[in-house]
């Protein structure tokens, strides 16, 4: 008699039990590997650094980002308790240094100096686009100024704008290097804003901010780009003076400067910035790791009056704000470098 009346027994083929075998086999095989990754993640966000971290600054020593960095790399070194090593790579405008740590190995142990680096694209100097680097965190920015000379007839951004718009050939507009620098792009983005047409623009390329400000002085330009640190001793001089800064804010090494927002009720933000980056595509557990350490080191007093005794701004992005920013600097970059081949 059957047991269950009206059932046929199953019947099921030596091939069809080995698929479902293979089928189990290739699930828990694949859910190990998926909690190795999770682990593997988690182990490289606990563990870095495991040796000591080499940090490229893409300038000479004795410069601005040499001491921004290694002001931070102490920072660092005494946070995790492991050697930051800092490497100058100054070559080629820092291109060798930023080759160097972009084609590291992502493990954080090679990380690097990131700041303006659209305009080698567009000269043709280098393959850099945004997805060539992590962007980890920005830590400094130094707001572009607008200098004129003592008895220069300018009061202020209005002015000047003003008597370029309807000249824009007359007045000698120093810029640095190849008129691509990060003092200059601010400036003629806010010019082509106003209408300006920077093709007729009379750029004078230059050597530095230093000899460029010697020249302001003695009349041989009649207008200068650079930070306000760079300025002091003239200013205090009496042989330059300063009409406004392109900051959101006026900033604290001499607040008597206004902004370009105060005089033409529209902000104008640009100048030099300084970050930390690596190869493309890390960890992203990894990148939170080093981001948390370089916040915490830069929300410290310590750094902060470091930064200060050299009136260098402390400016923080995090790593998405600054991935979205370094994507903006390269947009702007473009559209001004772009107008101004056309001269």
């Amino acid at each position: 008699m059957e047991k269950y009346p009206g059932m046929k027994p199953a019947t099921v083929s030596r091939e069809e039990i080995l698929n479902n075998v293979s089928r189990t086999f290739s699930r828990l095989i694949g859910s190990l590997a998926a909690a190795g990754g999770i682990l593997s993640a988690s182990a490289a966000m606990a563990e870095w650094p495991e040796r000591p971290v080499q940090m490229i600054v893409v300038a000479g020593a004795g410069g601005g980002s040499d001491y921004t960095m290694r002001l931070l790399g102490a920072g660092l070194e005494a946070e995790l308790g492991k050697p930051f090593t800092i490497v100058n790579q100054a070559q080629a405008s820092g291109i060798v240094g930023y080759t160097t740590y972009a084609n590291a190995p992502k493990d954080g142990h090679t990380l690097g100096q990131l700041s303006p680096i659209a305009q080698f694209k567009l000269l043709g100097q280098a393959n850099f686009t945004p997805e060539t680097f992590t962007a980890i965190a920005q830590f400094n920015a130094d707001p572009s100024a607008i200098h004129v000379a003592k008895d220069s007839p300018f009061k202020d951004t209005k002015e000047l704008i003003a008597a370029i718009k309807a000249d824009p050939g007359k007045l000698k507009i120093h810029c640095g290097g190849s008129c691509n620098a990060s003092w200059d792009i601010p400036f003629v983005a806010m010019l082509l804003d106003q209408g300006v047409d920077v093709t007729k623009l009379n750029l004078i390329p230059g050597a530095g901010s230093s000899a460029a400000l010697q020249e302001l002085a003695a009349g041989g330009v009649d207008v200068v780009l650079c930070s306000i640190p760079e300025t002091t001793a003239l200013a205090q001089a009496g042989a330059v003076r300063t009409v406004a800064v392109m900051s959101e804010e006026r900033i604290a090494i001499d607040p008597n400067v206004p902004t370009v927002k105060e005089q033409l009720g529209k902000s104008y933000v640009g100048g030099t910035w300084r970050g930390i980056g690596g190869p493309a595509q890390m960890d992203p557990a990894l990148v939170s790791r080093i981001e948390a350490a370089i916040q915490k080191v830069v929300e410290s007093e310590t750094f902060k009056k470091g930064m200060e005794a050299r009136g260098f701004g402390v400016a923080w992005r995090n790593h998405a704000d600054f991935t979205s920013f370094l994507g903006e600097h390269f947009e702007e970059t473009t559209k001004v470098i772009n107008a101004l081949k056309t001269k």
